[in-house]
């Protein structure tokens, strides 16, 4: 009987998910480039919100990304959704403080989802370039998580698809 009731206790508190306080965060392009003779594409963005407590004081993330579809639209977090997309982790504990802004940086791999979102394979240049062709922006979202509380997911990053093209070019 114990063994019932505490297993019932559990699944109640996997269900409890707190909420934050903090609002989605506008996100802001700085700069962005190849690094060094990788796939890996660096990343520079700003935010006026402290990712490192998003969740509250000295509770930091599990998990901190920045998210991109290669597709345009939204961004989705099932990774079915996307046949084409990008993402990096956000290191929040490197951020650098200007001002009234945080300075972020990630390292962004392009892939392609196969197997219905089970395996991913990296975008050659070649690919890239035909994934990108006729569109602007590529539009990304920081998410995060944290235990005990709910997803955290920005408003929407722009990244010029000519930024891009032109790091593959380096």
């Amino acid at each position: 009987m114990s063994k019932c009731l505490w297993l019932v206790v559990a699944l109640l508190f996997l269900g409890c998910a707190r909420h934050y306080d903090s609002p989605a965060a506008e996100l802001g392009y700085l700069k962005g480039s190849r690094e060094g003779n990788t796939s890996l594409y660096e990343v520079s963005f700003s935010s006026a919100v402290d990712f490192l407590n998003i969740f509250e004081r000295n509770k930091r993330p599990i998990s901190s990304m920045l998210r991109c579809s290669l597709e345009g639209g939204e961004v989705s977090m099932d990774h079915e959704a996307d046949q084409y997309s990008a993402s990096g982790l956000v290191p929040v504990t490197q951020a650098v403080r200007h001002g009234d802004a945080w300075v972020y940086r990630s390292a962004l791999s392009f892939y392609e989802s196969l197997n219905g979102g089970r395996s991913m394979r990296p975008l050659k240049g070649d690919e890239l370039r035909r994934v990108l062709q006729g569109k602007q922006f590529v539009p990304c979202v920081y998410t995060a998580t944290a235990y005990g509380f709910k997803s955290y997911r920005s408003g929407v990053l722009q990244i010029p698809t000519a930024d891009i093209l032109y790091g593959l070019n380096e």
